[in-house]
């Protein structure tokens, strides 16, 4: 056994002369295992909360988005379903019309982002299935009623309380936008069209893209804008199995220039770097908290140094170096630090298993996201941690060590 280790390991074992310097050791510990526990299981929650966005977006958005590289709308006829499909990993496709609008009810008026969808859209961005719609359900046609699903936010439209609601379901939803034709600027009312809808349903809070969304049928869509034949984006499904990144280049190569295909993360990509940067802050701010606690070691080998110093006096003088003095401290700190990390993981990991288990943290107020705090543990990230823990209390005991433990004899043939 390395000849340093095992005194490090007696050291740590062996009952001190000072009652003192065993609480400062096990308070050491305590304390770095503490920062590990928090570590893990902040990070625990912050990949909890991330993994949750990303079921939410796969329910609400589509694997892949064509738009047109310039202006707001496109012909559909330049870009025909068939060519679409005929690429190898897209297992659907949908064509929708999207605008600013206004939407009133009841006097009550609120800004929206108008959606036109096909037939099609449902096998795309499973929104019907998913259990999405708060109330109400995903029905745009109706025989010769046409009918809209709005987002959580526009529910503001319509008063409190159920029996309104259910009455609002009934009623007729007015959308304004602006005309695209040339308009009258004697008669500026002129450049408002509107259509009527009734109510079918709300989405829940947990389509968060879609609180202002106001979805319709692609006809309506035409009407109101004006762009019969015309489409905003085609979104696309991709099959199970199929790669994103290949089927995105090889569509982008069949739709040429004049079209731009972008994944979720790329039409989302400030929610995303957000997301990366809080995880690295909350691991930043985390560790520096564990810097502090890896300190109280400093205390620890103060003193173990002080009360060894006779046992040091006799390994100078059976001929050891000063640097085996100085191996020995150190491992000592470390034994200290991975004592700490290493309970520390345990009783995080404890945490956050008995979280996903039994939700013992309940999220606060209401919402229809989830009730219990999400948890999901990365092995990677716990790796990451305990090699962060381990390396900032190596750099204190080797700074600490280099400073208290006297170099005493002369460089020499050493036996050690």
């Amino acid at each position: 056994m390395h000849l340093p280790l095992l005194f490090a390991r007696r050291y740590l074992r062996s009952r001190k002369s000072f009652s003192v310097i065993n609480t400062t050791t096990t308070v050491s510990s305590v304390a770095l295992g503490v920062a590990v526990a928090a570590m893990v299981v902040l990070m625990s929650v912050v990949n909890g909360f991330n993994s949750l966005l990303n079921t939410i977006h796969d329910t609400t958005e589509a694997d892949l988005v064509i738009a047109p590289a310039r202006g707001a709308t496109f012909p559909v006829e330049e870009l025909p379903r068939g060519v679409v499909e005929s690429v190898e990993g897209v297992a659907a496709c949908s064509y929708y019309l999207e605008e600013s609008i206004m939407a009133e009810y009841d006097g009550r008026q609120m800004p929206a982002t108008l959606r036109g969808v096909d037939e099609h859209y449902t096998q795309v961005v499973p929104l019907a299935d998913s259990g999405m719609v708060w109330y109400g359900g995903w029905q745009l046609v109706h025989g010769e009623r046409r009918k809209a699903v709005v987002g959580f936010d526009l529910d503001n439209l319509f008063a409190d309380g159920y029996s309104v609601r259910n009455a609002a379901l009934h009623g007729k939803l007015s959308v304004h936008a602006l005309r695209r034709e040339n308009i009258s600027s004697l008669l500026p009312i002129s450049a408002i069209r509107t259509v009527e809808v009734g109510h079918a349903g709300t989405l829940s809070d947990a389509a968060t893209e879609l609180t202002g969304h106001l979805f319709v049928s692609l006809d309506v869509a035409e009407e109101l804008l004006s762009a019969k034949g015309r489409a905003s984006a085609v979104a696309i499904r991709l099959s199970s199995g199929a790669k994103m990144a290949r089927v995105q280049k090889e569509l982008q190569g069949t739709v040429g220039e004049g079209f731009v295909v972008e994944n979720r993360y790329q039409r989302n990509e400030v929610l995303y770097k957000a997301m990366r940067v809080e995880k690295v802050a909350i691991f930043t701010i985390l560790l520096l908290v564990t810097l502090i606690a890896a300190v109280s070691v400093i205390g620890s080998l103060v003193m173990l140094v002080i009360e060894k110093r006779n046992d040091t006096a006799t390994l100078y003088a059976i001929g050891a170096r000063h640097s085996f003095v100085q191996r020995v401290f150190t491992l000592e700190g470390v034994l200290i630090g991975l004592r700490g990390a290493f309970w520390g993981m345990i009783g995080g990991l404890a945490v956050c298993f008995a979280q996903m288990q039994w939700g013992l943290v309940k999220m606060p107020g209401s919402t229809f996201l989830v009730e219990n705090y999400p948890v999901e543990v990365h092995w990677g990230d716990i790796v990451v941690i305990v090699v962060a823990v381990v390396a900032v209390n190596y750099v204190i005991t080797k700074l600490t060590v280099r400073r208290m433990v006297p170099k005493i004899n002369k460089p020499d043939e050493t036996r050690f």
